[in-house]
């Protein structure tokens, strides 16, 4: 009996050691996840260092092949390649690459981390031969700019396993930090290369990006201000300090760079590149403070994990053993109680939580009280796991404490586990919130838009509905940055987001794809309600915005595009939709093909059959014009340019002005107005005026050959807008020029005047065609905007006033053309009107002392043949005046500009060959 009483009384001992254990476990479980959490913490500071040391190799591998190209070293001199060369590091690019070996090999290499480390170091091995064996950058840099990306996305999946295993707040705190800080590393490190391209290679990308209000590694370094660590705020400040002064650095090296290498150029670029690498050590720097605030952070929770399992374990020990030792001194003494004791506590320990009745000696009475107290915290910790699991981080529950220190233990656990869910979902939220949604406008992004976008078509081919896309883009916007700046530009932006969504109807959803174009979805809407609403967005977006005690104003180009039932893929009605907008803007340009007038209101285009035929023909054109440049379908013809003499005894032939034709098979002499404006649309515009280059310098040495006046005339080419800001233009004159062995002078590049405002570069490439002795004329001059107050800043030699006051009648456009030729004169520059088809206008021209004309009444355009056309004495040889009804021979781009294109011309005799 007394053996039956003792095993009778071990019975509640043995519930309460197995809640005890279920707490004890629980602690361990803690335990080992902060220990997990704190072995993520240490793989993620390896990888780092691994992508430090690549990154650290890349840019000394970029700078160095860079550097090694002869053409490269040819442009900027000794000085500077000298100068840049001593900017580098003075570790070589062996040591870096040992450094990134040893950093690769140090990673653990039971992680994930370590496998990816040792893929990276396996495909390093190939790269770098290449480096060696090529010496070319452009062949490798995606393979390193994708080794990179795989280190980072390691290095991300490390500490999302750290935040995984549920740690405390601080720590998560510091897990965040360390992230952000490699993110600035690894921007830092693109920007250092980005940089480092625009000083070598000089092509004004990296002026205009770190011409921006910020780089973009100076975000994390913003976020990494407000840290509670002393020593990480006052790292970021330094670098956010540091990467001002880089950036004007960059800003004006990059731009000095772009010009004419001299010595003194060598010492600004120098200390940028000395700057870039002490801002890269930094960056390196702050994430290794970092990883180790975080490990120390991690490795204290560790400690007090473990604390808390010893002291729990310690407890439930001797709780044991208390318990165990008045089982015995009391077994004899029990009887029935205690028997009902031992069963409730074996209901217990199966995890029973049923109600303990107090009964019995005093003894027993005081177990079964214990025993019930224990049932209710052990229900009180049920309610609160059942509210976590379930996610009531909110419920009253969860704020009761537990009785007794370890009571107030396990609440301190459970309080600081629902603080950390709390702050991980509010976390997560951001980040969401932050992926797919524009930071200045707070609408949804690019690739938000998408999902969008493909959501809804699949909505429709579900239930056969329809999905309307309007593509908005702004008019003259460009003109607000540049005018008013860039906070106007972001002003304008956001005033014209919060208008988009004051006018979406219900279930549309308005978008920023990036710039100045925005993107609206709307459901189930019909053609009059897209319309509609297109028009509504149009006048919602022209209202002026006020900004700084002023008001600017933009412009909208709405594109319509539906599909009904899912007829057509997220590609294909985004390409609709921006086809529209592109109709739409081009509908509402101004004269001559320039910008609306200011405050002019906006366009909307849809896109339907007539569109699509429109657009299927220009691609079909387009496809044809690109055979007949490489078939050489092209040929050129020649207008006579005549100089007056003012008493009309001397004039005589001073040059030719070459105009495009294309000789299409089946179709015969194809004009220029039919094939130039799709040439402009596409990149064929380059080819075409390159072809012109060659052609036209060329043919003017082959009748110069025969010496006479043919050796003293000149040839003018029309360059369109496109070809003029591009950076071949000035490579395309010098080839043409070499190859023909013509001399400089004789070569007149025509620009049309709209050129000269569409175009911010024009300028810039007109002085450099100067500089290289090419004579330049402003085209159809009259017709753009160019005042002539402005004409003494004008980069040209010759005004070519336009056919439109060279050929009125009236009294006013002969004065007007009279006051242009005052003012050319005064400018010292030439005037050679267009367009003669009247003695009248060849007598008022001779008038007003103009230097040269040219049109139908003295030459028609004619290909290459006989005998150069020679002006007679007394008045030009007079000829009739071209028919009624006679248009313009148009299409500005290449040589499709000057004279008129009768309806029936007659044959003219052709310039020497």
């Amino acid at each position: 009996m007394s053996t039956l009483l003792v095993v009778l009384a071990l019975v509640p001992l043995l519930g309460v050691v197995a809640a005890t254990a279920a707490l004890l476990a629980a602690q361990v479980r803690t335990e080992r996840t902060s220990r997990q959490a704190l072995e993520a913490v240490v793989v993620t500071g390896q990888v780092s260092a691994a992508r430090s040391a690549l990154a650290r190799e890349v840019f000394l591998t970029s700078a160095r092949t860079r550097l090694d190209d002869a053409a490269q070293r040819q442009r900027l001199g000794p000085a500077v390649v000298l100068a840049l060369g001593s900017a580098l590091p003075e570790d070589d690019l062996v040591g870096a690459r040992r450094r990134t070996d040893t950093a690769l090999a140090a990673v653990d290499a039971g992680s994930a981390a370590g496998r990816a480390a040792a893929g990276v170091a396996a495909d390093l091995v190939p790269l770098r031969t290449a480096v060696d064996v090529t010496r070319s950058w452009s062949a490798v840099a995606p393979g390193f700019g994708s080794l990179t990306s795989q280190l980072a996305t390691a290095e991300r999946l490390a500490v999302d396993d750290a935040l995984a295993g549920g740690v405390g707040a601080d720590v998560a705190g510091a897990l965040l930090e360390l992230r952000t800080a490699t993110e600035a590393v690894a921007l830092g490190s693109d920007e250092a290369l980005e940089v480092l391209d625009g000083l070598v290679t000089a092509d004004g990308a990296v002026a205009g990006r770190a011409a921006r209000d910020a780089w973009a590694s100076t975000a994390p370094l913003e976020v990494l201000e407000e840290s509670p660590s002393r020593a990480v705020r006052e790292r970021s400040a330094a670098l956010l300090a540091a990467s001002t002064g880089l950036r004007a650095d960059a800003v004006a090296a990059t731009r000095a760079a772009g010009g004419t290498p001299d010595r003194r150029l060598a010492p600004r670029l120098s200390a940028l590149v000395e700057g870039l690498d002490d801002r890269s050590a930094g960056l390196t720097g702050l994430a290794a403070t970092t990883s180790a605030r975080a490990g120390a952070l991690t490795r204290a929770e560790t400690s007090s994990a473990h604390r808390d399992v010893v002291a729990l374990g310690a407890g439930a020990l001797l709780l044991c053993l208390l318990t165990g030792a008045a089982v015995l001194r009391t077994s004899v003494a029990l009887g029935r109680p205690l028997q009902d004791l031992a069963a409730a506590a074996q209901q217990v320990g199966r995890g029973e939580l049923l109600a303990v009745d107090v009964t019995g000696p005093r003894e027993v009475r005081t177990v079964a009280e214990g025993l019930a107290a224990t049932v209710a915290s052990l229900r009180r910790l049920q309610e609160q796991a059942r509210a976590v699991v379930a996610g009531e981080l909110g419920s009253p529950v969860l704020a009761a404490p537990l009785p007794g220190p370890l009571g107030a233990v396990v609440h301190a656990s459970v309080t600081e586990l629902v603080q950390a869910m709390v702050d991980r979902d509010r976390l997560r939220e951001d980040l969401t919130h932050r992926a797919t949604h524009d930071s200045l406008t707070e609408l949804p992004n690019r690739a938000r838009a998408m999902e969008l976008l493909d959501r809804a078509l699949a909505r429709s081919r579900r239930d056969g509905g329809v999905v309307g896309l309007l593509f908005v883009d702004l008019d003259r916007f460009k003109q607000v940055n540049d005018t008013a700046g860039h906070a106007a530009g972001d002003a304008v932006l956001r005033a014209v987001a919060a208008r988009m969504r004051e006018h979406l109807p219900a279930g549309g959803t308005a978008c920023r794809l990036g710039g100045d174009e925005f993107l609206v979805v709307v459901e189930d809407a019909g053609d009059a309600q897209l319309l509609e609403l297109a028009e509504a967005l149009v006048d919602a977006v022209s209202a002026p915005v006020g900004f700084a005690g002023a008001e600017v104003a933009v412009g909208a180009s709405v594109g319509v595009a539906r599909t009904a039932g899912g007829t057509a893929g997220r590609e294909e009605l985004l390409a609709e939709a921006d086809a529209a907008a592109y109709q739409a803007k081009q509908q509402g340009r101004g004269a001559g093909g320039g910008p609306a007038a200011p405050g002019g209101r906006g366009r909307v285009g849809f896109y339907d059959d007539d569109l699509r035929r429109r657009l299927t023909g220009a691609r079909d054109l387009e496809e044809a014009l690109a055979r007949a440049l490489r078939e050489r379908e092209l040929v050129l013809h020649y207008q006579a340019v005549v100089g007056l003499d003012p008493g009309g005894t001397t004039d005589a032939v001073t040059g030719y002005e070459a105009l495009v034709r294309w000789q299409r098979p089946g179709h015969g002499l194809v004009p220029p107005s039919e094939f130039v404006p799709a040439a402009e649309r596409s990149s064929l515009v380059c080819g075409l005026g390159r072809h012109v280059l060659l052609e036209a310098t060329r043919q003017l040495a082959r009748w110069s050959a025969g010496g006479g006046a043919a050796a003293r005339r000149t040839v003018a080419v029309n360059v369109s807008g496109r070809h003029l800001v591009s950076h071949h233009l000035l490579q395309d004159v010098r080839d043409a020029l070499e190859g023909s062995g013509l001399e400089p002078h004789r070569l007149v590049v025509e620009i049309t005047e709209t050129v000269l405002v569409d175009h911010a570069l024009a300028h810039e490439r007109l002085t450099a065609l100067r500089a290289l002795g090419v004579r330049v004329a402003i085209d159809d001059f009259g017709t753009g905007f160019t005042s002539i107050a402005q004409l003494r800043r004008l980069p040209a030699d010759v005004l070519k006033v336009d056919r439109s006051l060279a050929a009125a009648d009236d009294p006013a456009s002969a004065e007007l053309v009279r006051l242009v030729v005052g003012a050319a004169r005064t400018f010292d520059l030439a005037v050679v009107a267009e367009g003669v088809e009247t003695p009248a206008q060849l007598d008022a021209l001779r008038a007003a002392s103009c230097d040269a004309v040219q049109g139908y009444l003295l030459h028609r355009p004619c290909p290459p043949g006989a005998e150069a056309p020679e002006v007679e004495a007394g008045g030009a040889a007079v000829r009739e005046p071209a028919p009624e009804g006679t248009a313009r021979d148009v299409g500005a781009p290449p040589g499709a500009s000057s004279g008129t294109a009768p309806r029936a011309p007659r044959p003219r005799p052709a310039p020497p060959e």
